[in-house]
């Protein structure tokens, strides 16, 4: 069972001042392929190893319309951009408000709902490695009730490239192009009277993730259900969400060798998670209160091909119950303070793990927690504003996460039953300010976590992975954006975040002192945006990140010689789109290079950017 208890009279994330808002017209302006494209531009936001971070610390919580998406860079893809009504990226430790995902901020994405009139979006894509997305939206409404279709098919090549010249993992040799498949169907409907606001959502998205090998892959189907409503009295609100998720997965590995047996299906396994959730809020004014109840049933099975035998399974229940809450005040006419807290209880129960040809039945268990949050923000002058925060997070590790265990002729992973908890303490201090056309801010930030989980590979026939805490160690460091227009159709924009982290407590002595996996020192964006005649935009966007290490041990080469260190590297990006207005209908054009210079530069584990890709698209609304 979770419990959470959350009080506020103000939103947390507005009171620090640590919101970055994305619109639905900023979305539009800029023609993202994708939503991780868009965000990779964001100040502070790394996406390392599927992870997303902010201000160096990783766990960054994925909210869809109200419903948590976990923390990975994945399930942002899942929304297509012509979905996104807006965008909050919410900088700084968010978990008093968005629990146990939270650590480092949050991606808090609401989607469009039907509109009144109606109106229909057909959109194609494609690029130089022959990827392509055909969507189709159409939107309008009946009196009182606006519905909203939606549709995708997508083909995406090359979604990873491992590095041929430096993989020590044989598992992982790519002998094709990696590549994925996805097939979307979504149905809104929402009623709107008065005080009174209405919605539900069914969505179904099957999806088909290849590694670069014929027998290794994901195979994912995924039928969701939310009903969302509102009630509207003035300073006093209700609002009440439920969802059903059913989330199956169909895994596929080979024997992960590079002849003819190791190329073969050695295994395959279904995965699947039923989820129900539900989340109770009431608004007076800024005063804020809320109740959640989650319930989440996994089952995860695998089976030799050979013969049929079972290798691995596990089922467990995880029951999560809560309330959370803040408080906000507004004093000197200039002053703000805000105090939030979020107490969770997380219950497993029914946990039984299958492996080595053993049945055994896990104990029940629980955990619980109280994470604060405090700040303090002053509008010094007109243009001048400080703030600052202290904030506590925690990551508990889940049934799967202690006990799911896979084993190929080549590649194992081990289970570590003994995992516990993530915490986390931050602190931060920022200042902004803003004149003319110009706008600046500065955030000092510092992080410790105690036990913090990081993942271990070594190399080997067979390698090895396995999940780890680390004692302790921190991530401190400075985050400074700078914005200005010139004139009313070009403007420029830089940011730059300076992260240091370092483990300063370990069982290994010998770890300590080392930096935290992928998490670069320097990373930096700069963006040159023009738009003028026409309706037409061109955009040049600078993007570059310092060496970061694979993992916690800090091997810059092992003794086969193989690199652990990816060096450092940049990016250039240039876009150029045009509208063309026909009465009440447009086209939209875009032509974009993503990697203009053609760095084939090392990222994630073991692999390389694909290069240079030239993409097109075609936006017709009608």
């Amino acid at each position: 069972m979770l419990l959470c208890l959350v009080l506020s009279l103000a939103d947390p994330a507005r009171a620090d001042g640590d919101r970055e808002v994305i619109t639905a017209e900023e979305i539009e302006v800029q023609k993202p392929a994708n939503l991780m494209e868009l965000l990779n531009r964001q100040v502070g936001l790394g996406n390392g190893g599927n992870q997303l971070s902010l201000r160096g610390v990783p766990g960054v919580a994925v909210y869809v319309d109200g419903f948590s998406r976990g923390s990975a860079a994945a399930e942002i893809d899942k929304v297509k951009p012509q979905d996104v009504l807006r965008i909050e990226i919410l900088r700084g430790a968010a978990s008093a408000r968005y629990g146990a995902e939270a650590l480092g901020g949050a991606v808090v994405i609401t989607t469009r709902q039907g509109v009144k009139s109606w109106e229909v979006d057909a959109v194609q894509g494609y690029n130089s490695f022959d990827s392509r997305y055909s969507r189709v939206i159409g939107s309008g409404s009946f009196d009182e009730v606006g519905i909203r279709l939606s549709f995708e098919d997508s083909l995406s090549n090359k979604t990873s490239v491992m590095d041929t010249g430096n993989n020590p993992l044989i598992s992982q040799t790519y002998v094709q192009d990696a590549f994925e498949t996805k097939r979307e169907g979504d149905v809104k409907a929402n009623y709107r009277h008065g005080w009174l606001h209405s919605a539900v959502n069914l969505t179904y998205l099957e999806q088909l993730r290849n590694y670069g090998r014929p027998n290794s892959y994901n195979d994912y189907a995924t039928l969701r259900g939310k009903w969302l409503t509102e009630a509207d009295f003035g300073k006093l609100k209700f609002s009440a969400n439920l969802l059903y998720e059913q989330n199956g997965i169909d895994v596929f590995r080979d024997g992960g060798g590079t002849d003819a047996s190791g190329l073969a299906l050695y295994l395959q396994g279904p995965e699947r998670t039923d989820t129900f959730r539900g989340e109770f809020q009431a608004n007076y004014g800024d005063f804020n209160i809320g109740l959640m109840h989650s319930n989440d049933w996994e089952t995860i099975d695998q089976y030799l091909i050979a013969d049929g035998s079972r290798l691995f399974g596990l089922k467990d229940s995880v029951e999560q119950l809560g309330i959370f809450a803040a408080y906000g005040l507004s004093f000197f006419d200039d002053w703000r303070i805000d105090a939030s807290g979020r107490y969770d209880r997380y219950d497993y129960y029914d946990v039984s793990v299958y492996s080595s040809g053993h049945l055994s039945q896990e104990p029940s268990t629980s955990l619980d927690t109280f994470n604060p949050k405090i700040s303090l923000s002053w509008q010094a002058l007109s243009w001048l504003s400080l703030r600052a925060s202290a904030a506590t997070g925690f990551i508990p590790p889940s049934p799967s996460t202690r006990y799911y265990r896979r084993e190929q002729p080549t590649y194992i992973v081990v289970a570590n039953p003994d995992l516990k908890p993530e915490q986390s303490e931050t602190l931060d201090f920022g200042v902004q300010a803003a004149w003319q056309d110009t706008k600046a801010g500065l955030t000092l930030f510092y992080t410790r976590w105690t036990d913090k989980l990081e993942r271990l590979t070594t190399s080997g026939t067979p390698a090895i992975q396995t999940l780890k805490n680390l004692g302790q160690s921190t991530s401190k460091g400075a985050e400074f954006s700078l914005s200005r227009q010139f004139g009313k159709d070009l403007s420029a924009s830089l940011n730059y975040t300076l992260n240091l982290t370092e483990i300063i407590e370990a069982a290994d002595t010998a770890y300590i002192g080392n930096r935290l996996a992928f998490q670069p020192m320097h990373r930096l964006n700069a963006v040159l945006e023009y738009r003028g005649f026409w309706d037409s935009t061109t955009r040049v966007n600078l993007h570059y990140e310092s060496e970061q290490y694979m993992d916690y041990r800090n091997i810059v080469r092992d003794r086969q010689g193989y690199s652990w260190l990816n060096d450092d590297y940049f990016a250039v990006d240039l876009l150029a789109s045009r509208k063309f207005k026909f009465r009440s209908s447009s086209v939209d054009l875009t032509f974009g290079i993503n990697n203009l210079l053609d760095n084939r530069y090392a990222k994630n584990f073991f692999q390389v950017d694909p290069g240079r890709v030239v993409r097109g698209e075609i936006s017709l609304h009608f």
